[in-house]
């Protein structure tokens, strides 16, 4: 059953890691023009990091019976490890650029993935 419920929640997460890394180190000629609006590069770095550690933490959360603080230290590091390194690649892709802001969006998203998995958690919610 741990098997079963572990693949169920593993899955969207790889898939959810795979599409970053695609979307985040493709071409930045590669996007379709959306309306411009303010910060809409920094929303979607916040949005796609927060998913990311929310869906980490639902898969850690089925090998724990509680959350310790090991866990939400360990996906914050990793949130922040993934973020610098994607913008780190981003260097070496065409129309692609590093920028710290995005660190910080990134890093910022995954923290309150972290806080809102918590507060879900505290709750018993079926979410997590």
């Amino acid at each position: 059953m741990l098997d079963k419920i572990l693949k169920f929640r593993l899955i969207p997460a790889l898939i959810w890691l795979l599409l970053l890394l695609i979307a985040m180190l493709s071409p930045g000629d590669n996007f379709p023009s959306t309306p411009p609006f303010p910060f809409k590069d920094k929303i979607i770095h916040f949005g796609l990091f927060f998913v990311l550690i929310l869906l980490w933490l639902r898969v850690a959360n089925v090998s724990q019976n509680k959350i310790k603080e090991k866990i939400i230290t360990i996906y914050l590091v990793f949130g922040i490890f993934i973020a610098t390194l994607v913008e780190y690649l981003q260097r070496h892709v065409p129309n692609r650029s590093f920028d710290y802001y995005d660190i910080a969006a990134n890093t910022l998203g995954g923290a309150v993935g972290i806080i809102c998995f918590y507060i879900l958690y505290k709750r018993k919610s079926k979410l997590v």
